[in-house]
């Protein structure tokens, strides 16, 4: 799974909006967007905030619910 389709879809398991999450990050709405869309990347910083928003793993938000780590398959227990 691609970045943006996670980033679209934890957001929306948190039920918020494009804008309720820029208010929460304090950046725009048309940044959202283009994360979500692949026209840019959040940057470490941001990434690192928005999964401690979601309360996931900076490996599950980037690679996807699961992660494989030295030949273990690590789930997310969701």
């Amino acid at each position: 799974m691609k970045l943006q389709e996670n980033l679209i879809r934890l957001r929306k398991q948190k039920g918020l909006s494009q804008e309720e999450l820029a208010y929460q990050l304090g950046i725009s709405r048309q940044s959202v967007s283009k994360w979500e869309s692949g026209t840019s990347v959040p940057e470490l910083e941001r990434l690192v905030e928005i999964s401690e928003l979601y309360g996931v793993s900076l490996d599950e938000l980037v690679k996807g619910e699961n992660s494989v780590v030295q030949g273990m398959v690590i789930t997310s227990g969701h």
